[in-house]
């Protein structure tokens, strides 16, 4: 019976490793309403909160709601620029560039009367590769 060397079986469990996914993430950056974030080479500056219906962060619910924002992107050496809205967890692209709202602080609590909007983003930058 023959023994399988280490260097072998190394080359082996490699050759069976998954592609990685389309865009790879370099990082999080968080800003507050007018401020402006570097976030990769991305110039982001959240300007107003267009809708949280997010579910509470200690309910049950069926549906989890939606954050939006208003929001400028400005890329290429500031020559390019993007205003629109950015969605929880839904990548904007730019080219082979994107960036992702992934967080919205403070959340929302059950029961608890006048629950701030948010006002702190977290934003996530990606390239396509």
């Amino acid at each position: 019976m023959k023994r399988f060397t280490p260097a072998f079986a190394a080359f082996a469990l490699t050759a069976c490793a998954t592609v990685p996914a389309a865009s790879a993430t370099t990082g999080t950056t968080t800003a507050r309403y007018g401020e402006t974030a570097n976030v990769g080479p991305l110039l982001v500056r959240p300007i107003a909160l267009v809708e949280d219906s997010r579910c509470p962060i200690n309910a049950r619910c069926v549906w989890a709601g939606r954050l939006v924002i208003l929001t400028e992107v400005s890329f290429r050496g500031g020559s390019e620029q993007f205003r629109g809205n950015l969605t929880l967890g839904t990548p904007l692209m730019l080219g082979d560039e994107s960036v992702t709202l992934v967080a919205g602080e403070p959340g929302k609590l059950a029961g608890a009367e006048g629950n701030p909007p948010a006002s702190r983003f977290t934003f996530e930058y990606g390239v396509a590769r």
